[in-house]
């Protein structure tokens, strides 16, 4: 019986997680959209490096997530990251951040003399492969979990 039931489990979290990627996700508040932006431009400038690359990610989330909401503030900070950051894995996620801007001319010429100048081969690579993808792009499932506050 056992060997019947995994691929069941397996099969109905599958198509479970289907269904939650293809909900729409909440509208944003004009004041949560401002709560959002104070908070990233925070923590983008946070001292410590976890606390950036935690809202780096955040980004590329909010970006994924919400993709008509104006999310430009972010750009600048995002590529002064990519081009100031001594850590290598930070610039490599700032550029994967400022790729989810497909229409941002900045951007994507950021990304493009990164991958031209970067004294990091590694840091340099991956923005050639997002140069080489910037026209080319598959979307991405977005998981985004709806909160209900108590108060």
């Amino acid at each position: 019986m056992k060997p019947v039931l995994i691929p069941l489990l397996l099969i109905v979290i599958a198509a479970s997680s289907t269904m939650i990627a293809q909900a729409s996700n909440p509208p944003l508040s004009d004041t949560r959209q401002e709560e959002i932006r104070v908070n990233i431009l925070a923590g983008l400038e946070h001292r410590s490096m976890e606390v950036q690359a935690d809202y780096v990610q955040l980004i590329v989330d909010l970006k994924r997530a919400y993709p008509t909401y104006d999310f430009e503030y972010a750009i600048i900070p995002l590529m002064d990251k990519l081009k100031n950051e001594s850590d290598p894995g930070i610039r490599i996620l700032a550029a994967l951040a400022l790729y989810e801007y497909k229409d941002s001319r900045k951007a994507k010429f950021a990304i493009q003399q990164t991958a031209k100048y970067d004294n990091s081969e590694r840091v340099a690579r991956h923005c050639q492969t997002l140069i080489r993808r910037w026209d080319n792009r598959t979307e991405h499932p977005t998981y985004t979990a709806h909160l209900v506050y108590p108060f």
